[in-house]
């Protein structure tokens, strides 16, 4: 007899609730500008980054993750976004390689300048894209390479969400 997890506790579902929490602080920090001619501009969206195996030995569980943040993305935009802002997913493929995520998280950091980033699948490709995310003073959300290993490189702005 299989026991049946609660649809709360299931991991991507963490993940989801944490995301909403992080980007509502991030949509917090962010202030408000206002415009001399009383109309308001559009607000640019939250522009998320992230990482996953879209293919290699990752494969299944990174394109299970990337269907996740995918209905989550279209839930929260049609419901109006977060504070207001809509969501902008920017999803790479790391192939299940550690040296392809450290280009990836290089790229969504200084060429896309997305807002926050999300952590890959697995903790052997999370520890070295938190490594690259520190270096760049960018908290990263992980919710699925929480191994000790990853939380004991004393990296301040890695945060699990399992």
């Amino acid at each position: 007899m299989q026991r049946r997890t609660a649809l709360w506790q299931q991991p991507i579902l963490k993940v989801v609730g944490l995301l909403i929490a992080a980007l509502l602080v991030l949509s917090a920090c962010g202030g408000s500008s206002s415009t001399t001619s009383g109309s308001s501009q559009p607000k640019t969206p939250i522009k998320i980054g992230i990482s996953l195996s879209l293919s290699g030995d990752f494969s299944a569980d990174g394109k299970a993750f990337e269907q996740g943040y995918k209905l989550w993305a279209d839930t929260v935009n049609k419901n109006g976004g977060v504070l207001g802002r809509q969501v902008q997913l920017d999803i790479l493929s790391d192939a299940s390689s550690t040296t392809q995520v450290v280009t990836n998280y290089q790229k969504l950091i200084t060429v896309d300048h997305c807002d926050v980033v999300f952590g890959p699948f697995s903790s052997l490709l999370t520890k070295p894209a938190s490594v690259v995310a520190n270096r760049y003073n960018y908290a990263m959300i992980e919710g699925a390479g929480g191994g000790p290993s990853v939380f004991t490189q004393g990296l301040h702005g890695l945060r699990d969400a399992g």
